[in-house]
């Protein structure tokens, strides 16, 4: 395990002639059933030993900017790639699902999203990219694909950017349980998930360790920013996300 900060979705830099800031603030709902996917649901994971991060990032009226995150996520190294099926697959074997692909697509027929998505890791400083396209939705490759046996894949995306505007996840906090996404992967195989759960903490307070979780049920968590904006800080206060799961279409 190695300790990263981590920007959960970042947030943006507004000027006082720009739209006003998009992020939300939500009501929690289900988070009790969205912690029973975990590896542990049994027991409280400890937080990370990383603190609460504090360290200032250098500010542009060009660059989508976030307060660190504390965490201690998995090591880098993605998860490891299904085995191939030896020679003469039974019929059952056959029509098993396809094991999981890096996804390049997400549909939120609710927010009316339909964004390509990219792999994204962390950079020299130890925080998570984000795409530079608000439009574009980053998958963190380094824990498991939409479709996999077991674990936490995260999406995460922008709120909102000074100069392009709304991001594909500005309308995340408006997500209602039952309502679905579908990841579509690099081999055409999309996967559809329910919407189960809509959390907002304090970016302090982020239960990194379970939304970054490689183990237990499998699922889907989407991230942004959210909150009120800060002035002080000219990011955003809070983080949202939403736990969805396998529907088998």
């Amino acid at each position: 395990m190695v300790g990263l900060a981590i920007l959960a979705a970042a947030p943006v830099v507004w000027w006082v002639t720009n739209p006003a800031p998009a992020g939300q603030t939500v009501t929690t709902v289900n988070a009790a059933e969205a912690m029973a996917l975990t590896h542990d649901s049994g027991t409280s994971p400890p937080m990370p030993s990383g603190g609460t991060g504090g360290t200032a990032i250098e500010q542009s009226p060009t660059t989508s900017v976030a307060s660190d995150l504390p965490s201690e996520l998995p090591s880098e190294s993605p998860s490891p790639a299904p085995a191939l099926a030896p020679a003469g697959t039974t019929e059952s074997a056959a029509s098993a699902p396809a094991p999981a692909s890096t996804p390049v697509r997400v549909q939120i027929p609710a927010l009316g999203v339909d964004s390509s998505i990219i792999p994204v890791g962390v950079d020299d400083k130890g925080q998570l990219e984000i795409p530079d396209d608000v439009r574009t939705v980053g998958w963190y490759r380094f824990g498991p694909a939409p479709g996999s046996a077991q674990g936490s894949a995260v999406l995460t995306g922008h709120v909102d950017d000074h100069l392009q505007g709304g991001g594909a996840l500005a309308e995340l906090g408006s997500m209602q349980p039952g309502d679905t996404v579908t990841v579509t992967d690099a081999t055409g195989v999309p996967r559809t998930f329910s919407v189960l759960s809509r959390e907002e903490w304090h970016k302090g307070e982020v239960p990194l360790d379970r939304l970054f979780d490689r183990g237990g049920d499998p699922r889907l968590v989407l991230i942004t920013c959210g909150g009120p904006f800060n002035t002080s800080t000219l990011g955003y206060d809070d983080n949202i996300a939403v736990t969805a799961v396998p529907t088998g279409g």
